[in-house]
């Protein structure tokens, strides 16, 4: 089995139902998936888990809990948000797409969010990429674990007989949230602080950012400038004065 498959991270943010647990975990199983964290899981009794994960009981006994996403997701250097209605301008792949970059980029991290009320905007806009599964227009929302099943599929069909591929040395995702924090603490001690903001609006000045995929140099060197803006300079210009 490929090692990339074995690599895939399936995270759940704000799980509900324990049936929908199990049936996520043998989805997983059935596609060679193994890694699943539960993120602020607002699942009791997982009675029905088991039930319902048919041969795939190993992935529920190894599967991790978090309570907060960017824990959960902090190594992840291709991260996936899964939505039905992804952000505007924001670049969105389908779950094919998804399998063939990870020939580039290596295993991807998947986020879904919850079955009520799925990924948040600025869940979203902290994803390298956003996807969406093709889908009539009469139902455009998959069950949690079709969802799952058909990016297994994808996955499972491009590298279950794959060598693993070189990774882009792109920065993780722990990273990019340490230049979103310098960036709204330089932005918001200026007079951009000053108008009206959006509640995403310093997600949505790093969307670009995400998507770029820097390297972890890249990211240095911005936190660098980002430091230096903040601070008053230590020299007047030097420049010529002309009369």
């Amino acid at each position: 089995m490929s090692s990339l498959l074995a690599d895939v991270h399936i995270v759940l943010l704000r799980p509900r139902w324990a049936s929908n647990l199990g049936a996520v975990a043998r989805a997983m199983k059935n596609f060679g998936l193994r890694r699943l964290t539960l993120v602020d899981s607002r699942i009791g009794s997982w009675t029905d888990a088991w039930r319902m994960a048919v041969q795939a009981g190993d992935i529920l006994q190894d599967a991790q809990s978090c309570a907060d996403v960017a824990a959960a997701v902090a190594g992840s250097a291709f991260l996936v948000g899964t939505s039905d209605q992804p952000p505007v301008g924001m670049q969105t792949l389908t779950p094919r797409e998804v399998a063939a970059m990870a020939r580039e980029r290596g295993a991807p991290t998947l986020l879904f969010g919850g079955e009520v009320n799925g990924l948040f905007p600025g869940e979203l806009l902290r994803c390298h990429f956003a996807s969406s599964i093709p889908v009539a227009a009469e139902q455009s929302s998959l069950n949690l674990a079709q969802a799952v099943c058909v990016y297994g599929a994808e996955l499972f069909a491009a590298h279950a007989n794959a060598s693993a591929p070189t990774p882009t040395s792109s920065a993780p995702a722990e990273w990019l949230r340490r230049l979103e924090a310098a960036l709204a603490h330089l932005l918001t001690t200026t007079a951009w602080a000053d108008a009206t903001r959006g509640k995403h609006e310093i997600a949505q000045l790093m969307q670009p950012l995400y998507r770029a995929s820097l390297s972890e140099d890249e990211v240095r060197a911005w936190l660098v400038a980002l430091g230096k803006a903040a601070q008053p300079p230590r020299r007047q210009s030097n420049q010529a004065k002309h009369p």
